[in-house]
């Protein structure tokens, strides 16, 4: 055995299922030591002998249920990272495992092999201490419909959503180089985005950033403070296809929102991607005077930062 491998722990009753999951990550084989139980009892004494970084269980089984056997080995102290496979009728207890014995993700059966895969590669990276997810509510970021990326004052990706994963991956507008320092297209925008970061690690207030994509689209990173106290990141990234839907009009936002006429215009200035100060010139006011109409509109959406309003508007356009 290799043991530099992750070692992750498969625990069903019915070894037809644990044979097709075995199947469908054959490809992982070279990265991954993965064992295969269909006698949780067994299951539970094998994890309180070996270390596992990640166990795989499903949560109904009648010797010991899912939620038995990880309740046991956290009783034992054992603080593996736990994935659970659930049918659709069981998503109370699912989500009460999540609250009470620190389950990392749960999934419905049958659940498609790509993505059993990806929630077993985070709970990896999270069980070696490789990510923040833990720290950065990484269900809510995950249901943002932009990328969010955490960085640290040297540009360094430490954290990125669903989304912010997929933008890495496809390098496009954002990639990481050999160090994971995040760049943009070209040197300038890099080096626009870097001073933004040092900006408001320096405590600067937040910014929204150009960027061009591989093909011509514009894209707009909006560069905010973290949200936890004291976390290792200096900033967060919340990247946006600008031309991938029209912005909710300022009418819109009026009725919707209950807005004044200045109120929704300079939001709809700030879902087109602007940030305050170029919104503020838009239309032709003081940065000052568009910071009191952010805090009104703030107020009246019941949201606190510029990042949370892109969402707010995402879905207010898809909801029309």
């Amino acid at each position: 055995m290799n043991r530099g491998k992750p070692r992750i722990l498969f625990v069903d009753d019915e070894a037809a299922l644990l044979d097709g999951i075995r199947r469908g990550l054959r490809n992982h084989a070279a990265d991954w030591d993965m064992t295969f139980m269909t006698n949780p009892i067994e299951a539970l004494a094998a994890a309180r002998g070996s270390r596992f970084d990640v166990i795989v269980s499903d949560l109904r089984m009648p010797q010991m249920g899912g939620l038995e056997l990880l309740s046991a080995l956290r009783k034992a102290g054992i603080e593996s990272q736990a994935i659970i496979l659930t049918g659709t009728g069981d998503m109370q207890s699912a989500m009460q495992a999540i609250n009470t014995i620190k389950v990392f993700r749960y999934y419905t059966k049958p659940c498609p092999a790509s993505a059993l895969a990806s929630g077993i590669e985070e709970a990896v990276a999270e069980a070696a201490g490789q990510n923040e997810a833990g720290r950065y509510a990484q269900t809510a970021l995950d249901a943002l419909p932009l990328a969010a990326l955490a960085v640290d004052g040297a540009g360094k990706i430490l954290f990125a959503n669903r989304k912010g994963a997929e933008l890495l991956a496809l390098k496009d507008p954002l990639c990481l180089d050999a160090s994971g320092i995040c760049r943009a297209m070209t040197p300038s925008e890099t080096h626009l985005l870097h001073q933004a970061i040092t900006g408001i690690a320096r405590g600067a207030v937040p910014s929204v950033q150009a960027l061009a994509g591989k093909d011509g689209e514009r894209y707009s990173a909006l560069i905010e403070p973290p949200p936890p106290p004291g976390s290792d990141a200096a900033a967060f990234l919340f990247v946006r296809l600008i031309d991938a839907q029209a912005a909710p009009s300022a009418d819109a936002l009026k009725q919707l929102f209950g807005l004044s006429p200045t109120e929704s215009r300079l939001a709809h200035e700030l879902a087109t991607g602007l940030d305050v100060k170029d919104a503020a010139g838009s239309m032709g006011v003081t940065v000052n005077t568009a910071r009191t109409y952010l805090r009104t509109i703030f107020q009246k959406t019941g949201v606190n930062r510029q990042s949370e309003l892109m969402r707010l508007f995402a879905n207010a356009v898809a909801g029309q």
